[in-house]
């Protein structure tokens, strides 16, 4: 074999590969920190921003609603219509900047919960009023199925969240038809179904959808962020929980959530 200086040139090759590796993987490593460090500032300014964003528009909804009574109490139909498609736009930027809010929270790596006695019935039956307008205006109405009461222990907006995200998708889906909400108890567990009369899920799309950004239907009528079920499935999860979809086709949808009745950790939880 060819030598130079007494030295293989397979030999220096190697070397000067070696030598040239170091800095190279060392580059790399101060470029991926780097780019780890801008999704770390990215999460925190949406959060601080979603944050911010949001609560101006609570005081705002609350002047909608008064104004809203008072047009009620009068008679105007015109105004009422009005009032009433500010309302809805007004309660879909708040959804939106809570999802940024909570995506943000999750990419982050917070996951904490915050445990509490929560009344599961009495959320729904808040989440069910919430969408009333927005149903109402498509076409469809919410049917609840439920006790009068069933306590536990879990975070109160994770499960508003949760049930929120789940109905909404109903609504905006389920092609004016009804939306069927059943809550159970099954021993340490609950059961949560929502159901819809929409076109369904193709079998291929049943675990893509609960992937983020993803969005089975398109179209400018579904706009959104795409994270609604990714958000719900890592809540879910977050409570030891679990989610499942059923879509017979031509049938609509039926979302499956099952939580623990106490959700409290029984030991250090990772975030």
């Amino acid at each position: 074999m060819r030598t130079v200086q007494g030295t293989s040139l397979k030999q220096r090759t190697a070397h000067v590969g070696a030598s040239r590796g170091a800095p190279r993987e060392a580059e790399l490593a101060a470029r991926v920190e780097e780019l780890e460090e801008a999704v770390r500032a990215r999460d925190a300014f949406l959060a601080v921003a979603a944050h911010e964003l949001r609560n101006p528009m609570y005081a705002l909804s609350l002047h909608l609603n008064v104004a809203l009574q008072m047009a009620q109490a009068g008679g105007d139909g015109d105004l009422i219509d009005a009032l009433q498609g500010a309302t809805r736009s007004l309660s879909r930027y708040v959804e939106r900047a809570t999802t940024l809010l909570d995506v943000s929270r999750i990419n982050s790596g917070h996951k904490d919960l915050h445990i509490d006695d929560v009344d599961f019935a009495a959320v729904v039956r808040q989440v069910a009023d919430s969408h009333a307008a927005e149903a109402a205006y498509t076409g469809a109405t919410i049917r609840l199925d439920l006790p009068d009461s069933l306590p536990g222990r879990w975070d109160a907006l994770a499960i508003e969240q949760i049930v929120g995200n789940l109905v909404s998708n109903a609504v905006k889906f389920g092609a004016d038809g009804p939306v069927d909400v059943v809550l159970r108890a099954e021993g340490d567990a609950v059961r949560l179904t929502v159901r819809d009369r929409g076109p369904g899920i193709p079998p291929a799309e049943m675990e893509r959808i609960f992937g983020q950004f993803e969005q089975v239907i398109a179209g400018p009528a579904r706009a959104g962020f795409g994270v609604g079920l990714w958000l719900v499935r890592s809540l879910v999860d977050a409570h030891g929980g679990s989610i499942a979809v059923d879509s017979p086709p031509g049938a609509g949808a039926v979302f499956t959530v099952r939580l623990p009745r106490d959700a409290t950790p029984t030991g250090p939880r990772s975030s």
